[in-house]
């Protein structure tokens, strides 16, 4: 039985150390995102507010060899806490949240070309973000070219985002539609530019054309989106001052119809000792709800992280859904305190909430109804502590004093609402 177990033994330790010089060059990383929400989002004092608790854990492995080929790969599990049927249940929920190679110019040509499936995130994320606040996460399946990486640091991106066709391992005639149709998928074509000017001031510049060959039911042979967005972002720091400014144009089709719209957002910051200070406002369109000739007008802000900017509680981040077609004036306030030597940083931001455009409604005291462009006033209260150096604890509240429009859409719900969490955040 000993010479058992003492065989045994040294089998262990020869694979230990067969797999640590495997190891050799590889790089894990990992990470749990645990978050419990109490959720009064609903404005109605009278009902018991709801409480969630959303755990996310990745665990993923990085490998460079010999500085010309990168394999990643990053698994994920994302749940709600109590989803299960029962304790006995699992729910079946790992995915692959990232999976690429990275060829670092092939060929000795000067680009490097990644393929798989990645996060996709650009300049501040108001226009592809990975959404990290998020107990999912977003990530693209597609390939992505960088021409020039030390020049240029030009991106050239084709993302596939939804696939209608089944894929086809054994063919025969009954598979195959006749005649051929075009399939049904969406994609979306782009590039994106970083250029730095100086060590103070930097700009991209980006385009990005997204297709949904899903027909129109009214209209055959039309497809149900087709959008072209070109922008751009300035950065620049002068001092104790800074600024950002983003805009972009979209123009194409939805649902057959003539699309233009616009965004433009623009932020200032003043920093003075442990404060820093910001103003901003942000100006999404809207479609004209009386308007009779079927263009639409509203932006279309579909792979950003929307959770950085327009409001905490989350009631823009499906735009243009969320704003009802009405577009989005956003006015904002914000202050930070970062005390030196301490572990603690506090946020505060206030934000101003409105239609881009006015809708009429009709209310028992005004039977001819008022052009009414409210949504709300939002606080956003966060507390972030350095419980060590990759484990972070935060705290956040937040309170909405509701206008006239989401009082008539939560009608009869008028109440403030407030939603607050508690959030840890450990890397590996």
């Amino acid at each position: 039985m000993k010479k058992i177990i003492l065989i045994t033994f040294a089998i262990f330790i020869l694979s230990v150390n067969s797999f640590a010089q495997e190891l050799d060059g590889w790089k894990l990383n990992g990470q749990i995102q645990l978050r419990t929400e109490l959720d009064g989002r609903d404005f109605s004092t009278s009902t018991h507010p709801l409480t969630f608790a959303s755990l996310r854990t990745r665990l993923g492995v990085d490998k460079t060899f010999e500085e010309k080929v990168q394999l990643f790969v990053q698994f994920q599990d994302s749940r709600v806490f109590g989803e299960e049927p029962n304790t006995l249940v699992p729910i079946d929920n790992i995915d692959l949240h990232q999976g690429y190679v990275k060829l670092m110019k092939p060929f000795d040509w000067d680009f490097n070309v990644q393929a798989g499936r990645f996060e996709v995130a650009y300049g501040t994320e108001r226009f592809f973000g990975a959404v990290g606040w998020h107990y999912v996460g977003r990530s693209f399946d597609g390939v992505r070219f960088t021409l020039l990486p030390e020049q240029w640091n030009l991106d050239l991106f084709a993302l596939t985002i939804k696939e209608s066709n089944s894929y086809i391992a054994n063919p025969n005639p009954g598979i195959y539609p006749y005649p051929q149709e075009p399939t049904p998928a969406t994609s979306i074509y782009g590039f994106w530019k970083n250029t730095e000017i100086n060590n103070s001031s930097k700009f991209d510049i980006f385009g990005y054309y997204e297709i949904d060959r899903e027909d129109v039911a009214e209209k055959p042979d039309t497809n149900k989106l087709e959008l072209l967005t070109v922008g751009g972002t300035y950065w620049g720091n002068y001092g104790d001052l800074s600024t950002i400014l983003e805009g972009a144009y979209q123009l194409g089709s939805k649902s057959g119809n003539d699309l233009s719209a616009y965004l433009l957002s623009l932020q200032l910051f003043y920093k003075t000792g442990i404060t820093k200070f910001g103003l901003g406002g942000d100006i999404l369109s809207g479609s004209d709800p009386e308007s009779t000739s079927g263009d639409v007008n509203v932006f279309h802000a579909s792979y950003g992280t929307n959770h950085k900017f327009y409001g905490y509680m989350d009631y823009f981040i499906n735009i243009p859904n969320n704003t009802y077609n009405l577009g989005l004036n956003d006015v904002y306030a914000s202050a930070n305190f970062s005390p030196d030597g301490s572990k603690f940083n506090f946020d505060a931001a206030l934000h101003l909430f409105m239609s881009n455009q006015s809708i009429n409604i009709i209310t028992p005291e005004n039977p001819d109804g008022n052009d009414e462009n409210m949504f709300g006033q939002e606080l956003d209260l966060t507390i972030k502590y350095a419980f060590t150096k990759n484990t972070n604890l935060v705290w956040g509240g937040s309170l909405f004093f509701p206008g006239q429009l989401f009082k008539t859409v939560y009608d009869p719900r008028e109440d403030a609402a407030y939603w607050t969490y508690l959030m840890v955040t450990a890397s590996l």
